[in-house]
């Protein structure tokens, strides 16, 4: 049955004029205005519940209370301004108001409307919230702000919602997106109207009268824009695998989910995914952000640079103070108990001196050939003694001593010598303790690039301005191809001009690399990258060729700086400012005839970098990390006003360390000489007063045992005498007792003149003055 009616009929007294309609099975809702005061005239919005069994009786609630008077003529005739849009789902209503940025929600109590809940929001770059509300599901809602900036393919963005959580920043999702995008034929249209389907189809309308129609996407799946050449008023989109670096696990209107920190999908699998992989975490270099593709090892793709502290001088730079420090240190490491001069010398003065004991013993020898041997030996040391000036044997044997000593001095002079530049003694210094030691002293300073140059310094700056400097562009854990990828170089203003890339990409380390000619030392580099990707890390590279100009060296460039922040993913722009300094070194030479060395290099320093829009999303929304395609990398180049000045020259040169070799020599000998003077003058004195002291004692104590014995041997023979000779008369017993008496007395009177003192010195003198 079809029934004819007004508006009149419906609602009397009102005057109200519908902009919106949205029926179910037995009742319908419609929005409008009318007469909120009938005797005033004052116009409302209005919703109005119509029970269609009791058609046409309806009731009106008033849906917002505003504080200004609405103008008849705007209500009355077609005003886009005062648009309304109202959607059903079971008993819940939505009523989107676009002219106060607002959707209102409410209940059907079967004879009223009640209004629970006022969603007023607005956003930065957009307007006219709620110019079409839709239920996509029972929990979801859409709204379309007509006029919105945030998206690059349309003048309108639908936003998508939690019924239950209407906010700025509580959006799940938009159309269109970074991976639902509209194609360049639609011309960036308005979204006149919209409808969601019972089963979440959607289809919208441009201002165009183009036709836009989006499946709902499975699991694992997104409805993504074809691109065609035919002409057709109506676009179809189609669900497509989630691409790399996201998922989805349940079915929808909008695009996948990036994957979770430690979890990745390489976009390679023909089926949609619903669950991220998840990435090593036995590996402490694994490298696994969100919207990751591929599980990277960090140590393969790491920072470097060619920069470096520039030495200091170490605290002794006297040649001097070097080799008595070197040449008298005995340290107990092993390593330098080995090379320690002293220590050997030590060795060598133990030989001598056993060699002296020898000498010693083979004095005491009566044998003659043992005599003959050591007269040998003791001419041979004589002819070696330069401390006793060839008189004393003794100071042969300490002449090759201090020979050991002086050699290891030469050693070590020679030795470092010749660790001179620091550049060319790539080897520890294995001849000394220390292994650090370098023959050269540092100077540092800071000065003007403003300042004037002698010429032939002047030629090392010049090849430095004209050094080419190629950057490149490693983007890491990304799904961006070639394709994907301009560059340009920046001006003032607006202006720019495109620049010609080299681009390699790895599917199987989802690693982009982009190389171009820097045009300038104070460029403006920008990379463009359009799709919807993200990127994990950036490696950013400059590299520029030496060159060797007789004694100015410039120093072929190469550093790397890789840019990551923890589980997060670079955002959508990243400024990376690079400021350069000239670094020169300045190199004396060994030899005054040869020419001084000047080496240039350009050192880069890295200012703070902003990498993560983390803290953006948290703020404003999660859903904005998908509204946009386009990544965009600034690398500013600049170079600092001032330059750093390295002077490197020798501590020592040739002829100087001959001189101080020879002085050390000296040194040598003298100290030895020295010795034997102290030895000379006390110790062997008082050797000698201790010798005569002892010998003193022991031959009394002879001369007393000897008496006694010669006593006893007399009187046993003069008693033998008697006894054996009774025969003999008593005249020739007394001329045998006076001669026994007069023998008596002159041996005794002999052994007292042989051990007296004076004896005993005059002797051991003599013994002294042969040795």
């Amino acid at each position: 049955m079809i029934l004819f009616v007004t508006t009149d009929s419906v609602w009397p007294s009102l005057n109200f004029i519908p902009h919106a309609l949205d029926i179910e099975d037995s009742w319908a809702v419609v929005a409008g205005y009318g007469y909120s005061n009938i005797p005033d005239k004052d116009y409302a919005a209005l919703g109005c519940l119509i029970n269609l069994s009791s058609f046409p009786n309806s009731s009106c609630t008033i849906l917002v209370s505003e504080k200004i008077y609405l103008v008849p003529s705007n209500v009355v005739y077609y005003n886009d301004l005062y648009e309304m849009s109202v959607s059903t789902r079971g008993r819940t209503i939505l009523v989107g108001m676009h002219r106060l940025e607002s959707v209102i929600v409410l209940e059907n109590s079967e004879k009223s409307l009640n209004v629970t809940r006022m969603h007023t929001l607005s956003y930065p770059d957009s307007s006219s919230f709620g110019r079409a509300v839709d239920w996509v599901d029972d929990n979801t809602i859409a709204v379309l702000i007509y006029t919105s900036f945030q998206t690059q393919w349309s003048q309108s963005q639908i936003f998508f919602y939690d019924k239950n959580s209407v906010s700025s920043s509580s959006c799940l999702y938009t159309f269109p997106n970074n991976q639902q995008i509209l194609g360049s034929r639609l011309s960036t249209p308005y979204f006149s109207r919209f409808v969601i389907t019972a089963r979440g189809n959607m289809a919208i309308l441009t201002d165009r009268a183009d036709v836009l129609i989006i499946p709902i996407a499975s699991i694992g799946y997104v409805s993504t824009w074809i691109d065609t050449i035919a002409l057709v008023y109506v676009f179809y989109y189609v669900p497509k695998p989630c691409i790399g670096g996201t998922y989805k696990n349940g079915s929808s209107l909008g695009p996948c989910q990036i994957c979770p920190p430690r979890t990745r999908n390489p976009g390679t699998l023909s089926t949609g995914v619903n669950m991220c992989m998840p990435c090593s975490n036995s590996s402490s270099t694994s490298f696994c952000p969100l919207a990751s593709l591929a599980d990277i090892d960090l140590s393969t793709i790491h920072s470097y640079s060619q920069a470096f502290a520039y030495p200091e001088t170490a605290d002794t730079t006297n040649i001097e103070d070097l080799l008595l420090v070197n040449m008298f240190q005995i340290s107990s490491e092993p390593r330098c108990l080995i090379v320690s001069p002293l220590f050997w010398t030590l060795i060598v003065g133990a030989i001598c001196f056993l060699i002296a004991i020898v000498m010693i013993v083979l004095k005491r020898c009566r044998h003659r050939q043992f005599g003959q041997y050591r007269n040998t030996m003791k001419n041979l040391f004589k002819r070696t003694d330069i401390i006793g000036k060839g008189e004393l044997w003794v100071g042969g044997l300490a002449t090759i001593a201090v020979l050991v000593l002086v050699a290891f001095s030469y050693w070590f002079s020679t030795a470092f010598l010749r660790r001179y530049p620091i550049e060319q003694a790539y080897e520890p210094a294995t001849f000394a303790c220390d292994q650090s030691l370098i023959n050269a002293q540092f100077f540092t300073a800071l000065e003007l690039l403003s300042l004037p140059k002698p010429d032939d310094e002047q030629q090392i700056f010049t090849l430095l301005d004209e050094q080419t400097f190629i950057l490149t562009m490693e983007f890491i854990n990304t799904g961006f191809t070639c394709d994907y990828i301009t560059a340009q170089e920046n001006f003032i203003g607006t202006n720019y001009v495109p620049i010609s890339t080299q681009c390699t990409h790895s599917v199987l380390n989802a690693i982009a690399s982009v190389t171009t000619i820097v045009p300038s030392h104070y460029s403006t580099i920008q990379i463009n990258i359009t799709g919807p990707y993200w990127i994990g890390a950036i490696r950013l590279c400059i590299r520029g060729n030496g060159l060797t100009n007789r004694s100015n060296i410039l120093r072929q460039l190469d550093f790397c700086q890789l840019y990551s922040t923890f589980n997060q993913a670079i955002g959508r722009t990243t400024i990376i400012p690079i400021v350069f300094i000239k670094n020169i070194n300045v190199t004396k030479p060994l030899s005054t005839a040869d020419p001084t060395l000047y080496s240039g290099l350009w050192i880069p320093t890295f200012g703070s970098v902003e990498l993560s829009d983390e803290a953006y999303y948290a703020e404003f929304g999660n859903y904005l990390r998908y509204t946009t395609s386009l990544t965009v990398i600034q690398i500013l180049l600049d170079e600092r006003p001032f330059y750093i000045k390295n002077i490197q020259e020798p501590i020592v040169r040739a002829a100087e360390l001959v001189f101080h070799g020879l002085l050390f020599t000296s040194l040598c000998i003298e100290l030895f000489a020295f010795t034997f003077v102290l030895v000379k003058l006390f110790l062997s004195p008082l050797v000698r007063w201790i010798k005569c002291i002892c010998k003193k004692y022991s031959s009394m104590d002879n001369k007393s045992i000897d008496s006694n014995e010669k006593i006893k041997t007399s009187f046993r023979t003069n008693h033998f005498e008697r006894n054996s000779l009774t025969g003999q008369t008593d005249s020739n017993q007394t001329s045998s007792l006076g001669s026994d008496s007069t023998l008596f007395k002159r041996l005794q009177r002999e052994d007292n003149d042989m051990y007296s003192l004076p004896e005993i010195e005059a002797k051991y003198q003599e013994r002294a003055n042969k040795f």
